[in-house]
């Protein structure tokens, strides 16, 4: 998760320690220190020990985390939203194979499968999904090219 690295840097400039003292007092090492101070990210028990470190400042957890949790989160599954869309496709085509394919192959009626199953269509579904992964996809490949293309270019002579 992204850390307050200005943030951490100003509490522990306050107290007048050197990144080796609040690594000591956090139970950290100096590089993490260091890559948090940069900008960096830390785990979710790097940014407890320093909210325990800075804690007589009033400092709560949610203070020296650079935006909120839950948008890493949501950050997250929107990056990954086309992998979730082709998972749930290879999901739905694993159901057909194992519920309406496999007992076709053996000499079921294959109208009779989709009756036990309440007509349940899971190609269609499958087929929906692989097009909303496409469609996710695509979009975030194309994102840079299309920020790209509106940037103005200036003409400096």
């Amino acid at each position: 998760m992204k850390l307050d690295g200005k943030k951490v840097s100003a509490l522990r400039l306050a107290r007048c320690w050197s990144q080796e003292q609040l690594a000591e007092a956090a139970g950290l090492s100096v590089r993490t220190i260091q890559r948090i101070e940069k900008g960096g990210s830390g785990s979710l028990e790097t940014m407890k020990s320093l909210s325990a470190v800075f804690q007589e400042e009033s400092l709560g957890a949610d203070e020296i985390i650079d935006g909120p949790v839950s948008a890493s989160l949501f950050d997250m599954l929107k990056r990954f939203s086309w992998a979730i869309a082709f998972l749930i496709t290879v999901l739905l085509v694993g159901a057909w194979v194992i519920d309406i394919l496999i007992p076709t192959l053996k000499g079921a009626d294959f109208n009779q499968q989709y009756e036990i199953h309440n007509n349940f269509r899971y190609l269609d579904f499958a087929v929906v999904s692989f097009l909303i992964g496409v469609i996710i996809l695509s979009v975030r490949l194309l994102q840079p090219v299309i920020k790209l293309k509106r940037m103005p270019f200036s003409t400096s002579k």
